[in-house]
């Protein structure tokens, strides 16, 4: 078996677990195409939501198929292989060794912008930890860390970027995958001492007393967004359109419009979170040119290199990992 081979076998294996009902795609004959797109239940991914429920999509000349997965990296072999068209996710140790591979996937746009105000994003000590004296990430040293994705993940490179600041890294940790939903959980029977999670959860679990904020991320950039595979990059006016109805959904939540009731709707449609959770929950910020945060795509593969959590050990270029349409 071709080294491509194996990594479609073991890693689509894996993702199909985890993504619900991903069919195979076949293109309609009529003026609609399909568009299968994979997408983490979290508002970082709102303006696919916007431009599904709006009709951004519809008008672009396509019929939206959204299908909930539980972390980005469980998605890449799945792009890649044409069996979604695009997946909104944070970037992850998959994503560069799918690249490096030679696989067809790219990173288009990023979404959810770390904000300047609130801390939808953020580190979080457990209640009774916290109350003990532990107030920031220096005291983590040692302890279980539970995020989303491992060590491989946006999270984990979050995690790691806030632990820099103390003169530590992932290893100084012990990390824990723990996907976002069952969080909650982790932290009642006190499974872990600390979790890195995004919104709406970082509200759920300060409202319910569980968790406390130790540390958050830098403003400003952003590890989530975007990925195309063969499918839209090899139809490049496809592609455009896509591009042209999610950068209409951004403008629309960029601003003010973020709590309007018809996009808050479609926010909680996807996340499965509750209206007034929602309502009262720090945001992300959104760039209506979906411009890639190029600086951070950089910074992330040089922490999984240094990590030891990439298959290479020199860098890809960035125009091999991302495309602009």
């Amino acid at each position: 078996m071709t080294t491509r081979a194996r990594f479609i076998a073991t890693t689509a294996g894996a993702a199909s677990a985890v993504l619900f009902g991903a069919p195979a795609i076949v293109r309609a004959q009529g003026a609609a195409k399909p568009l299968t797109i994979g997408y983490v239940p979290t508002t970082l991914f709102a303006p696919v939501f916007v431009a599904a429920e709006r009709g951004y999509f519809h008008d672009a000349g396509f019929t939206p198929n959204l299908l909930p997965i539980v972390a980005g990296q469980d998605s890449m072999a799945l792009t890649a292989q044409g069996q979604v068209d695009l997946v909104a996710a944070a970037m992850s140790a998959a994503f560069f060794n799918a690249v490096s591979r030679g696989f067809e996937i790219r990173f288009v746009a990023s979404t959810g912008y770390q904000p300047h105000t609130g801390h939808p994003t953020a580190l979080m000590a457990r209640d009774d930890l916290y109350a003990s004296g532990l107030h920031d990430a220096g005291g983590l040293r040692g302890k279980k860390v539970g995020w989303i994705g491992g060590t491989g993940a946006a999270s984990g490179y979050y995690v790691a970027r806030i632990l820099r600041g103390y003169g530590m890294t992932l290893k100084d940790i012990d990390g824990v995958n723990i996907a976002n939903p069952d969080q909650e959980v982790a932290l009642e029977r006190k499974a872990i001492d600390a979790v890195f999670t995004s919104a709406p959860f970082t509200d759920v679990f300060a409202q319910k007393k569980l968790a406390r904020i130790i540390g958050s991320v830098q403003p400003g950039i952003s590890a989530s967004g975007i990925f195309f595979g063969p499918n839209l990059l090899h139809a490049p006016d496809q592609a455009r359109a896509i591009m042209t109805a999610l950068r209409k959904a951004a403008a629309d939540i960029a601003g003010p419009g973020y709590y309007a009731p018809e996009n808050l709707a479609a926010y909680a449609k996807y996340t499965k979170q509750p209206l007034d959770v929602l309502q009262h929950a720090d945001r992300y910020d959104f760039k209506p040119d979906l411009r890639i945060d190029q600086s951070t795509v950089i910074d992330m593969q040089r922490v999984f290199i240094d990590q030891g959590i990439l298959l290479y050990k020199t860098p890809i270029n960035e125009v091999q990992l991302v495309a602009r349409f």
